[in-house]
């Protein structure tokens, strides 16, 4: 009993201190991104971190909540200091944050296990292979990023609003928890003020997810209902800011498959299948849970519906070179690498796999970590995120 009480206490330890690293790494990135890139003839630290924080406090432009955080904060006495740690302490907690969700969806994991997990999904990136595409970023599809502050803020709330909707969703057949419901259907709310991608694709995968219960009689018309209206607040934000982005007419949605996907890149299609390796070998692998565990299902129809919609929809004018219907497919990646990380740890647990095949996906799995940690370490030299 001791020797676990020691184990425990130096992995609490190890925990906090890699977080407190972070931190300062972050804090040198952040403040190099707002002071340095904008006064450097050869972009280093080119961010887009620097622009929405200028629309903010220059421009008077504002269309996210995040750019009223950043006038606030840059009011005060060493603004953009606080401004940068103030990014950096959302991208911090979402570590955490992303442990306390696996703990919610399997509460027997090992500490050290959802330790390690919650620190290597915040940096898993696309499997990077140069053969395929030469750059780190730009070409591969990423669930982390670390230059652009609406995805960073919204991904951190985003983890939020699912350990509160995870827990609400379980029980609503039965009793919906009202005061559970208020506070989910605000964070689903300021997770869409900060960035409405999550929101895009998080409303269509509930509606399927309630009709499925609904024609299943998993729940009832009046419940089902109820978890239905947690979206509207989020909609009324996302109309107001939609009107802050198209208000000059010079942007419109259009109908263009796969050109977010196709755009950029060396080999584009072979980058769009590598990308999401490890979620396809655990789709492979367990592939006859996906029908009898639910939660897994939900994660990947979440996956589906953000890739569906990024694959389908584009932007023409000033925005349409943009990819930004690309943020909702990455924000669904990271919830996919999530749930799969989950059901390939509780089959291995479970012995429904071998140790073998494990370890082979647990591999893949590290090198999209090593993808993730090798771009935020150029980040962390200077180089641009186009690199």
């Amino acid at each position: 009993m001791q020797k676990r009480a020691d184990g425990n206490r130096i992995s609490k330890l190890l925990f906090a201190g890699g977080l407190c690293l972070y931190f300062l790494l972050l804090l040198y990135l952040f403040m190099c991104e707002l002071t340095v890139y904008p006064t450097d003839p050869s972009f280093r630290f080119e961010s887009d971190t620097y622009v929405h924080v200028k629309f903010a406090v220059e421009d008077g432009y504002f269309y996210s909540l995040s750019s009223f955080v950043y006038y606030l904060l840059y009011k005060l006495p060493f603004g953009t200091w606080l401004i940068a740690g103030f990014l950096s302490l959302s991208v911090v907690a979402a570590i955490p944050l992303t442990k306390r969700l696996l703990k919610v969806v399997a509460d027997d994991m090992p500490e050290w296990v959802a330790d390690v997990a919650s620190f290597s999904l915040n940096f898993v990136m696309g499997f990077y292979i140069p053969v395929v595409n030469r750059q780190h970023y730009i070409g591969w599809q990423n669930a982390n990023m670390w230059h652009n502050s609406t995805y960073i803020l919204m991904k951190t709330c985003a983890v939020v609003t699912m350990i509160v909707f995870v827990k609400l969703y379980r029980e609503y057949s039965e009793k919906i928890d009202f005061r559970g419901w208020i506070f989910y259907t605000l964070l689903l709310a300021v997770t869409t003020a900060f960035k409405p991608s999550f929101f895009t694709v998080f409303a269509p995968t509930l509606a399927i997810m309630l009709l499925v219960d609904l024609c299943s009689k998993r729940a009832g018309f009046s419940r089902v209902f109820i978890m239905a209206l947690s979206v509207v607040p989020s909609f009324g934000v996302m109309i107001a800011e939609s009107l802050a982005l198209f208000d000059s007419g010079e942007s419109k949605m259009v109908i263009a498959p796969f050109k977010a996907f196709f755009e950029r890149g060396d080999h584009p299609k072979a980058s769009l299948l590598i990308s999401p390796l490890f979620i396809i070998l655990v789709i492979i692998l367990c592939f006859n849970r996906i029908k009898s565990d639910r939660l897994y299902f939900d994660g990947l129809l979440f996956l589906v519906i953000g890739f569906t919609e990024t694959a389908l929809i584009a932007e023409t004018g000033a925005r349409g070179s943009d990819g930004n219907f690309m943020w909702g497919y990455s924000i669904a990646l990271f919830f996919a690498f999530t749930v799969s990380f989950y059901r390939l740890w509780q089959s291995f647990k479970a012995k429904e796999i071998k140790t073998r095949m494990f370890t082979g996906c647990m591999a893949v799995f590290s090198w999209h970590v090593i993808s993730g940690l090798w771009h935020f370490l150029l980040l962390l030299q200077g180089f641009t995120y186009f690199k």
